[in-house]
């Protein structure tokens, strides 16, 4: 009788182990799909009157996840893919302003300012910029190019 129980365990064992391993690809899967690289992530902060707050991020794949909280059309969290030409014109775009070498903050101390928020990952180079007061130009330009690039009809409802 003790030789069947220890085969019996034996196979138990045995049929465990070879489940375990696609159980940890699947999440290992998952892991890997959620540490895609970001590219842009931009934030528009709401002040006290009706200014749109929302959050858009871009990742390198072309992803696009947008979350719109205050003052938007589309409130709640939206999908997209951008094309390849687009992530190109955006690459491109913020070479051309040297995006790198601009100042960190554009600030004044007035309260009820709205801020954008842009953190570009690009070439192994990362910035964060605070866009508050009198910003150049070329950055105010690429702010409205995330937009037109994001803020289109392609987005699509997530759960």
């Amino acid at each position: 009788m003790k030789p069947i129980l220890f085969l019996l365990l034996l196979f138990t064992l045995n049929a465990c182990k070879q489940t375990k391993p696609i159980k940890e690809n699947t999440s290992n899967t998952a892991t890997e799909t959620l540490k895609e690289t970001i590219f842009i992530s931009m934030e528009r902060t709401p002040c006290l009157g009706r200014c749109p707050g929302y959050t858009i991020t871009i990742y390198e794949t072309g992803m696009v996840i947008y979350e719109g909280r205050d003052f938007v059309e589309r409130e709640g969290k939206y999908s997209a893919m951008l094309s390849n030409d687009a992530m190109e014109e955006l690459k491109n775009y913020i070479n051309s302003i040297n995006f790198f070498n601009l100042k960190d903050k554009y600030d004044k101390e007035i309260t009820d300012i709205p801020s954008c928020i842009i953190a570009v990952s690009l070439d192994g180079k990362y910035k964060k910029i605070v866009d508050r007061y009198e910003a150049p130009d070329e950055l105010r330009r690429l702010e409205k190019l995330i937009d037109y690039y994001v803020l289109t009809d392609n987005l699509k409802k997530m759960n």
